[in-house]
């Protein structure tokens, strides 16, 4: 399975463009949806992805199994 889908898309005359269908469908986008915008200045690449509905909800679990073996390894 592709991890990684390539695709493009044109800027167009007011610097709009069209997220192309594969990534649409790929992540769920709808109409309405909010885009999050960053630009990594080190790698000198932009980064786009959808805005979570809820930060929380995105984030649920991140930290999940972090701290599982921390006594088991010192002898505790």
């Amino acid at each position: 399975m592709d991890r990684v889908i390539k695709s493009e898309s044109d800027i167009r005359q007011r610097f709009q463009t069209t997220i192309p269908q594969e990534i649409r469908d790929k992540v769920n986008l709808e109409i309405g949806d909010t885009l999050l915008w960053m630009y990594d200045d080190i790698r000198n690449e932009i980064v786009v992805m959808p805005k979570p509905k809820s930060f929380s909800d995105a984030i649920w679990g991140l930290g999940e199994g972090l701290w599982e073996n921390k006594y088991e390894e010192k002898g505790e």
